[in-house]
């Protein structure tokens, strides 16, 4: 289970230093946007679900001009940094809400468009959020989002789940999974696929601190005692020299995309 409030605390730790770190996430976002560019849709009204420092927001003001956007995060610091970015490149105000996506409390049919990238996988219970989000879509409203799959930081996973008998990254659905749930819920066709990215570093310390500053590292309410400091560190390093290759460690994240949509009672 994801300890939300010590990521919400973490979040808003690294808020400032987010787009500094998040090269892979605004990739990922880039090619879901690719994704959208592909479908018909007039929006009126979007919502971003972790929205983080606000730059897809931006895109997505610029690509439906006319529409209403509300930015939804749960850590406060990263809704300051988008209301400032956004302020700044678009020179009007969007809408900012605060709040844990476990948790809206939109009305229902209130959506055209439900966008929301590399955020799901911090939520506990995906099931109820596609039965939520369903309900706030309106008839033949779009559902949008990319998430991460199983082998992402799987080398980082084996590592310290081989030297602590504890595993310090989270768990990912697959494919199937998030497609099934999505069906169950009622959802149309889910479109969904994935692909992988191999970041490289030239030692553990330059991975840890990107996870660290993007606020990335597990969120376990089950976390250990112990298991930090240099000691640790040496001990990851050490064990991922069966990864490692010519001095480089890879970090392999997995990639998901899926789009969808909320036909049941179309009008």
């Amino acid at each position: 289970m994801i300890d939300k409030e010590y990521k919400r605390k973490v979040f808003d730790r690294h808020a400032k230093t987010y787009d500094e770190y998040s090269s892979l996430q605004n990739k990922i976002s880039d090619n879901l946007f690719k994704k959208l560019d592909l479908i018909e849709v007039r929006p009126s009204l979007i919502l971003d679900l972790g929205c983080g420092t606000g730059r897809n927001g931006i895109i997505l003001k610029e690509k439906y001009q006319n529409i209403r956007l509300i930015n939804y995060d749960f850590s406060i610091n990263m809704l300051q940094e988008a209301k400032k970015n956004q302020t700044k490149v678009l020179g009007s105000k969007s809408e900012f809400t605060c709040g844990d996506i476990e948790e809206l409390s939109f009305t229902e049919n209130t959506f055209d468009v439900i966008w929301s990238t590399s955020s799901l996988q911090w939520c506990n219970n995906l099931s109820y959020i596609f039965k939520k989000l369903k309900l706030i879509l309106k008839p033949g409203g779009l559902f949008i989002f990319s998430t991460f799959g199983p082998n992402t930081l799987f080398e980082l996973k084996n590592v310290t789940k081989k030297i602590s008998n504890y595993q310090k990254t989270n768990n990912f659905l697959d494919i199937l999974s998030i497609k099934n749930k999505l069906i169950r819920e009622g959802f149309t066709n889910p479109v969904i696929d994935s692909e992988e990215f191999c970041l490289t570093y030239n030692n553990i310390n330059k991975l840890f601190l990107d996870l660290r500053k993007i606020g990335a590292t597990s969120g376990f309410k089950n976390k250990k005692n112990g298991l930090s400091g240099k000691s640790y560190l040496k001990l990851i390093s050490d064990g991922y020299n069966e990864y490692s290759y010519d001095g480089i460690y890879p970090a392999t994240y997995e990639a998901v995309y899926c789009y969808t949509w909320n036909t049941s009672n179309e009008l």
